[in-house]
């Protein structure tokens, strides 16, 4: 996608930026629209200079993967190895939780962006022990503590 900026000469601009004029000088000099053209025309202007290598950024249309029929009986044939391999991630074995505990009341977030647990259910109905310290996360619409060791 090569871009014509109103005949503006791309060496011009790099003499002009190496005048010290600044980006939005030479924008509204040549009259050009936005400053991403002004640095566009600057590294076409050095390329013809012979400063900076000629680059093409023109990239080609990536081919589309059309998907293969997988065949049941393997060979070694060469076009069995170039087709590409696509592993599933797995993900980790969810275990079940061991203790689960419901309690006849709702905890709520507050305005501040807390839940208040009280002794009653973290010590004497889940198990934890006063000093105790826990890792929390979401799994689905569930919130999980987690007893681990102490982060030191």
């Amino acid at each position: 996608m090569q871009i014509e900026y109103k005949n503006i000469d791309a060496k011009l601009v790099v003499n002009e930026i190496r005048n010290g004029r600044s980006l939005e000088s030479v924008q509204k000099l040549f009259g050009i629209k936005f400053k991403s053209e002004v640095q566009d025309l600057y590294l076409k202007g050095l390329m013809e200079m012979g400063e900076i290598p000629q680059v093409e950024f023109n990239k080609p249309p990536s081919p589309k993967v059309q998907p293969q029929e997988i065949n049941i009986v393997s060979s070694n044939s060469a076009a069995e190895r170039e087709r590409p391999f696509f592993r599933k991630r797995e993900r980790p074995p969810v275990s079940n939780p061991t203790v689960v505990v419901k309690t006849g009341n709702f905890r709520t977030i507050g305005q501040s962006g807390s839940i208040t647990l009280n002794r009653a259910l973290l010590i004497e109905m889940l198990g934890f022990g006063i000093g105790d310290s826990f890792e929390i996360y979401r799994e689905d619409d569930k919130v999980v503590l987690k007893k681990g060791t102490s982060p030191s």
